[in-house]
């Protein structure tokens, strides 16, 4: 009897008692390639609800060990569906990241860390966010938040494990129209083509992100790069995604803030920085004098619900970078905007 003869009278034993990694390379009862229906049903047995048996317990040992080392943890929990390692091999087109002992989906920190260094890149200003990959090149704050071939960044991207009981894989399909003309065939596509259904497997949930600076960094000089490594993680979780089908909808995250089991206020009594501020802070290194109206512009209301102490922290930066030198071109802004004066008069007082 053939092994695929076998696999036919195999079921699912359940999500508690299996790795779902290892069903998904093994137990796919036909190899034919346009056998649609078995790979369906393999997409919807890993799918089935449950947690195996001891990964709250792991999950637990994980967090404390970040917290040992230093790290500062924060919960992100998907807006829609996520996919990560879409294009990894297996026996299915697809695949999905899953973690090797427990099954479980997971973003790998080097994911994470690709997502935020593209991201600045593309979105913030300055030539100290650019890089070039050709070269191996990368702009001074890029250099120094990510690294480079010959040196190590300043911050540590950890794997990102789903919260026990808070995550979900979710069978999903792929429809393709024109399968022949998408891979390189010479035919056009035309209303009559037939569609290639293509199973795969997606996620939803909460997961736990870590940061830390990275092995003989001082922790106070790195604390400025952990701020903005949180801030540029939040936009780019929301703004571009994170894994596969980012151009669909897919991988939109929304990073919270500090977990409520770490303190609310730093090691010196002070309160912790609201989010706003870290925002405006991490953007505000990026901005030159050519864009400052515009920027406090664009973050009037922000800057107008700062703390007393958060504005003259935000203002001990402006004025370092010699944004406030210059009254002629402050005096004249107020005037053409009662808004900006708003936020100038409060800036300056």
């Amino acid at each position: 009897m053939s092994r695929r003869e076998v696999l036919k009278g195999l079921r699912f034993p359940g999500a508690t008692r299996v790795n779902r990694g290892l069903w998904l390379d093994r137990f796919l009862e036909s190899s034919h390639r346009d056998d649609t229906e078995s790979k369906r049903n393999l997409v919807q047995e890993a799918a089935q609800e449950g947690e195996p048996e001891g990964y709250a317990e792991f999950f637990q040992r994980y967090r404390q060990a970040l917290v040992e080392a230093g790290a500062e943890v924060r919960e992100a929990h998907t807006l829609g569906r996520l996919v990560v390692g879409l294009g990894g091999e297996g026996v299915l087109e697809t695949s999905l990241t899953l973690h090797r002992t427990y099954g479980v989906p997971y973003l790998p920190g080097s994911a994470l860390k690709g997502l935020a260094s593209r991201y600045v890149h593309l979105r913030l200003e300055g030539e100290a966010w650019r890089r070039d990959l050709d070269r191996f090149q990368r702009g001074k704050a890029q250099a120094a938040l990510f690294g480079t071939t010959e040196e190590q960044g300043l911050v540590v991207f950890f794997d990102a494990l789903p919260l026990p009981g808070k995550w979900r894989l979710r069978p999903d399909i792929m429809n393709p129209h024109h399968a022949n003309y998408y891979g390189g065939g010479k035919v056009p596509p035309a209303d009559w083509d037939s569609p290639v259904p293509v199973p795969f497997l997606s996620v939803t949930g909460t997961f736990l992100l870590g940061l830390a600076p990275a092995p003989g960094v001082d922790r106070e000089a790195a604390k400025p790069w952990l701020q903005a490594a949180w801030q540029i993680l939040a936009w780019a979780l929301r703004e571009e995604g994170v894994g596969a089908k980012t151009s669909s909808g897919y991988g939109r995250m929304e990073l919270a803030g500090a977990l409520p089991a770490q303190a609310e206020e730093g090691k010196d009594g002070g309160k912790v920085p609201s989010p706003e501020y870290e925002r405006l802070a991490t953007r505000l290194r990026s901005v030159s004098y050519p864009n400052f109206r515009g920027f406090l512009e664009e973050n009037a209301e922000a800057i107008l619900g700062l703390s007393e102490e958060e504005l003259a922290g935000l203002r001990q930066a402006l004025e370092a970078k010699g944004f406030l030198k210059n009254p002629s071109h402050l005096k004249s802004w107020a005037k053409e905007s009662p808004r900006l004066k708003e936020v100038l008069e409060r800036l300056r007082s």
